[in-house]
């Protein structure tokens, strides 16, 4: 069989997809979906059963990948068929519009202002430099999946609030949901370290945690455990490693580092900035450092 393209191999995944799953599928619809995210869209197969409020739209793209890969299209359509029967709990559309019901359940993310500016036209938000932190409701979480919805404006005017108590609410309960973790860099990857050195600041999931250097005080308490003032290298959305702000590392070096672990290591959907921040303590001040002549290293 001659390799697919990628929209043949949707046609293929959305026409044969069906015969792969149990009875209880057999009268879902099966429809190829574009969905948006922060800063990107990507299209997928999307599967729902006739009784269902919901459903499960799955991204072709790594499995695509494998199928080039010489993976045989048979163990990749049993790998979505798999996918899809993943059980979820039941999602409770009707809470999301009562705010008692959501607020134990908001949290924050952040994302890059330039990268993402149609999404962020929808979606109340706090400017920090170039980036912005977005409110979100933990719709559920089972295993690795964290399944979640953005509040947007109108939903906000439904709920009768501001976007200062909005943000604020999300903040907090994030700080409760996903707990920040300040950890060594050197524990992480498994070398010696003395007391100042490189940190990584995340969250318990290790996912989406960069946005817990936004929790309400942690730039404050985060510059106590470091000595003071520090830069925050932007290595992608899920976290920030931070170095002192007496790091023998010149401004150039760190940015060129960032450059580098973008390029080799992080995927492109998860990019959070191109260019470092600083921290300083003393005048509880966050802001972009631009190396010079760094700023289109990327480009």
């Amino acid at each position: 069989m001659e390799l697919m393209n990628y929209r043949e191999f949707e046609t293929y995944v959305k026409e044969n997809l069906k015969v792969l799953l149990p009875e209880a599928y057999q009268d879902s619809d099966v429809c190829i979906k574009e969905m948006r995210r922060p800063g990107y869209t990507y299209r997928g197969v999307g599967v729902k059963k006739t009784n269902d409020n919901y459903g499960i739209v799955v991204d072709l793209e790594q499995f695509y990948e494998a199928y080039r890969k010489n993976m045989p299209i048979s163990k990749v359509m049993f790998s979505i068929a798999s996918y899809v029967q993943t059980e979820l709990p039941p999602i409770e559309f009707e809470g999301v519009m009562d705010y008692e019901w959501t607020r134990k359940r908001l949290f924050i993310r952040v994302m890059n202002r330039m990268w993402c500016r149609d999404y962020l036209k929808r979606v109340p938000h706090l400017v920090a430099e170039d980036l912005a932190v977005t409110p979100h409701i933990k719709m559920f979480e089972t295993g690795d999946r964290l399944s979640s919805t953005p509040v947007t404006y109108e939903l906000m005017e439904r709920y009768g609030i501001n976007k200062e108590q909005l943000m604020r609410d999300a903040a907090e309960n994030g700080m409760r949901l996903f707990p920040s973790r300040l950890k060594y860099l050197a524990d992480v990857i498994g070398v010696d370290r003395d007391e100042r050195v490189q940190r990584i600041i995340t969250n318990d999931r290790g996912l989406n945690g960069a946005a817990a250097l936004f929790y309400p005080g942690e730039m404050e308490r985060t510059a106590a455990q470091m000595g003071g003032s520090f830069y925050a290298v932007p290595t992608s959305v899920h976290e920030f490693i931070l170095e002192p702000a007496d790091t023998d590392k010149s401004e150039t070096q760190m940015m060129d580092a960032l450059h580098e672990t973008l390029r080799v290591f992080t995927n492109e959907d998860d990019w959070l900035s191109d260019h470092l921040y600083y921290y300083d303590a003393e005048r509880h001040q966050f802001a972009a450092v631009y190396a010079e002549e760094k700023q289109n290293k990327l480009s």
